[in-house]
C-alpha cells in the first residue's frame, strides 16, 4: 500500500531542512550576511531573511547591531550543554565493535594510551577463535602490535619518544621491530596508508590490522584492531577491514562528541 505524506507534514520538513541549512552555514563561517547565507544555502534572500528571522525569534540566531551580520545564538550552546556527553568509549564502543567482529568474524580490541602504558578496554570475539586472546587489563606493546604502532603514527614525534625512553624493544618473533629507528620507518608507513599492521610481529601466526581515533581530548589516544591467524588475515583483506575499522572509529568519536576534522 503506498502510503501519501500529508502536504502540510512535507512542507514542515523542507522548513526544518531549509532552517538547519541556515544554521550550518553560520557554523562553518562564525559570522555572514544575509546575502552570504542566502549564497550558502541557496535560498532566496526574502526566504532566508524569513528563516533568520523566526530563528532569531528563540535565540538560535543573533545578528551584530552594528553590522547587521549573523552569528549563532546562546540557544544553541544551551542546547549542547544539556545534551549529554558519554565519556566511556566501552560504552560507545560495544554496540559497533559487536557488530564488527560479528561481520568480520575475528577479534576485535579497543586499546587506550594511559600515560606510557597501553592498555586492552574491551575484546570482542569474532566466530573464529584465535589462539591468545587479549584480556581486559592486559598491557600491549608498543612497538610489536597493531594498536600500538596506529597510535604512535598519530600521537607525534613527542609521544614517541616520550613512549620508547628508556623501553627496551623485546623480539617477540622474527619479525618484531627491535629498534627505534627501525621502528620509526614503519611508522611512517602507517601514516602513508592510515592503518597499521601486525604482521606476526607479536606471536608468530597472528596478523593484525590497527587504526587509531581520538578521544574527547582531541588526541589519538584509542585504538581499535582486528586479528586473527595469518592463514585468514592475508593482505587482500587489509584494505577492507581497515575501512570497517576507520567506520566504526568514527562512529565511537561521534558518540564521544570529538569534532570532525
Amino acid at each position: 500500500m503506498v502510503k501519501h505524506v500529508d502536504s502540510k507534514q512535507g512542507e514542515g520538513l523542507v522548513a526544518v531542512d531549509r532552517a538547519i541549512s541556515v544554521i550550518d552555514a553560520l557554523r562553518d563561517v562564525g559570522t555572514a550576511s544575509l546575502a552570504d547565507i542566502a549564497r550558502a544555502t541557496g535560498l532566496s534572500e526574502p526566504t532566508a531573511l524569513r528563516y533568520l528571522a523566526a530563528l532569531r525569534k528563540h535565540h538560535i540566531v543573533g545578528r551584530d547591531v552594528k553590522d547587521g551580520s549573523y552569528r549563532l545564538g546562546v540557544k544553541l550552546y544551551e542546547w549542547g550543554q544539556a545534551a549529554p556527553v558519554e565519556t566511556d568509549p566501552r560504552s560507545v564502543a560495544e554496540r559497533p565493535l559487536m557488530e564488527l567482529a560479528s561481520l568480520l568474524g575475528e577479534t576485535v580490541e579497543l586499546a587506550s594510551a594511559e600515560g606510557r602504558q597501553l592498555v586492552v578496554l574491551a575484546v570482542y570475539p569474532g566466530s573464529h577463535a584465535i589462539r591468545k586472546e587479549a584480556r581486559v587489563g592486559d598491557l600491549e606493546e608498543w612497538h610489536a602490535t597493531s594498536v600500538g604502532k596506529a597510535i604512535l603514527a598519530q600521537a607525534g614525534d613527542e609521544y614517541v619518544a616520550e613512549v620508547l625512553a628508556g623501553r627496551s624493544l623485546n623480539a617477540f618473533t622474527p619479525n618484531t621491530r627491535t629498534t627505534a629507528a627501525a621502528l620509526r620507518v614503519e611508522l611512517d608507513r602507517v601514516r602513508e596508508r592510515g592503518y597499521a599492521i601486525d604482521d606476526e610481529e607479536s606471536e608468530q601466526g597472528l596478523r593484525c590490522v590497527g587504526v587509531a581515533f581520538r578521544g574527547r581530548s582531541g588526541r589519538y589516544e584509542y585504538a581499535l584492531s582486528a586479528s586473527g591467524p595469518a592463514y585468514r588475515m592475508t593482505p587482500d583483506r587489509e584494505g577492507v577491514i581497515a575501512d570497517r575499522l576507520l567506520a566504526a572509529a568514527a562512529i565511537i568519536e561521534e558518540g564521544l562528541g570529538v569534532q570532525a576534522g
